[in-house]
């Protein structure tokens, strides 16, 4: 599989780069330049395959030669033996025809367990291919650093270092970050928002100071991420319909990165004919959907934190399907959006993206009767960020035939706290990333990027 730049056609890539990269050396990211394509047949005699297997289906085609095939299918199998749930990402039903699929079974409790312990594997394993070592960098607002601490934390080849804003997190995924005590891990703690943590991150790649070290993304603008989040829509609908059943997705838009993966899924066959992008006040995505406007903002607290941004680097990917792989209007407009902070999608490609895709902004007081509305009739638990996902899904199906899934991404025993004052009981929390020696958190302003160059150099 050969991969180009979402800006230049001319900027090519293996697989084996693509592990190991942040961006693009023009600024762009990395995307296949075509999709497999499987038979309704073909997907449908996956339905009794173990995750691990169905997930080497699914990738292998993205992988081609870079990986021998024994090798990768043993990879894949230590990724998902991680997870505390026997399935992997079960499904519960929440009401006729509509489930919650559960990706939070991993060890860190969120959905991004799926891509932290796939790149983990991968990156080791290319590392070592080329004897070298590696600085895996990323912005986080919680639940993505976590797990990717967790996941590299056995790696001997590489180095975390997580950048966050000190204020606006979840109270307790700030206490388990600042718990961390490993020394391959570094922690930038920002005086800014988590859009601001994102700018420096790009920044970073763009003016790479560590020639010694490889620059390698754990946000999702690394490719692997996407390939993780492809098998949870396989994994659903196969569980749901095997693979011939039409489908809905509700997506919580914490990231663009699963409803990137959900649109090229439908592409790659599965029968997916609507997806609902929800997001709470902080409304980029929404208002992107609903007046063809996108515009960067400055986020708002809610009660669903890790949705509050409004910066979202797979969209770049998005836009390179929905023209057609027209690098140079993708271009214009990422260079537009990145002075101006604005952007507006040609209108034909954005009525194409309306045919599958719809969207809801749900407040705060929404998203608090949701979540006991839905535990007074049911008994069943869910966090705020999921309860934005299943009302958007209620209100906005279009389909009452078609099932209609919401991805649960963060464990509601993250939200304790919240629930205990709604009267609700959370499940019980696993322990945090434990500590194993010591750490430094450095505290930098948002334009501090030289201060970041001087002690990234000097690790």
């Amino acid at each position: 599989m050969r991969y180009v730049s979402t800006r230049s056609s001319a900027v090519q890539a293996d697989f084996e780069k693509v592990v190991l990269s942040g961006v693009a050396d023009d600024g762009g990211l990395f995307v296949p330049v075509g999709l497999p394509l499987f038979e309704p047949q073909e997907i449908a005699n996956w339905s009794t395959l173990p995750y691990d297997e169905l997930a080497y289906r699914v990738i292998s085609p993205f992988v081609g030669d870079a990986i021998p095939e024994a090798d990768f299918k043993r990879l894949l199998k230590e990724a998902y033996s991680t997870f505390s749930h026997r399935s992997v990402a079960p499904l519960h039903q929440v009401d006729r025809n509509e489930w919650v699929l559960e990706l939070f079974h991993g060890p860190t409790c969120s959905s991004k367990d799926f891509a932290a312990q796939l790149q983990a594997r991968l990156v080791q394993y290319f590392l070592r291919k080329r004897q070298r070592r590696g600085i895996v960098l990323g912005a986080t607002n919680g639940d993505t650093g976590l797990a990717a601490i967790e996941a590299f934390k056995h790696c001997d080849d590489t180095m975390v270092v997580v950048i966050y804003p000190e204020s606006g997190m979840p109270e307790q995924q700030l206490q388990d970050l600042q718990a961390v005590a490993h020394p391959r891990v570094h922690r930038f703690a920002v005086n800014g928002s988590f859009d601001e943590c994102q700018t420096i991150v790009t920044r970073l790649f763009r003016q790479w100071p560590c020639a010694q070290y490889e620059a390698i993304s754990f946000n999702s603008n690394n490719w692997v991420g996407v390939l993780a989040q492809l098998v949870f829509y396989f994994h659903a609908v196969l569980q749901l319909g095997g693979g011939q059943r039409p489908i809905g997705f509700s997506v919580p838009a914490a990231s663009f990165a699963e409803v990137y993966a959900g649109y090229i899924a439908q592409k790659m066959g599965l029968p997916i004919t609507q997806m609902i992008v929800a997001t709470n006040q902080n409304d980029a995505l929404h208002q992107l959907f609903l007046k063809n406007h996108y515009s960067r903002l400055r986020a708002n607290k809610t009660l669903s934190p890790a949705m509050d941004l409004s910066i979202f680097s797979n969209l770049e990917r998005f836009l390179w399907e929905l023209y057609g792989h027209d690098y140079q209007a993708v271009s214009a407009l990422m260079v537009e959006f990145e002075s101006s902070g604005e952007m507006s999608i040609a209108n034909e490609f954005w009525l194409r993206a309306r045919m599958i895709i719809d969207s809801y902004s749900v407040s705060d007081e929404q998203t608090l009767k949701e979540i006991t509305s839905l535990y007074r009739d049911t008994g069943y638990v869910i966090d705020p960020h999921a309860a934005t996902g299943v009302l958007a899904a209620r209100l906005y199906r279009r389909s009452l035939v078609a099932p209609m899934v919401t991805l649960g991404e963060i464990s509601p025993a993250k939200s304790a706290l919240l629930l205990g004052e709604l009267g609700i009981t959370a499940p019980a929390r696993r322990s945090p990333v434990p500590g194993q020696g010591p750490s430094q958190v450095y505290r930098i302003q948002p334009d501090d990027l030289e201060i970041i160059h001087q002690l990234l150099g000097a690790l």
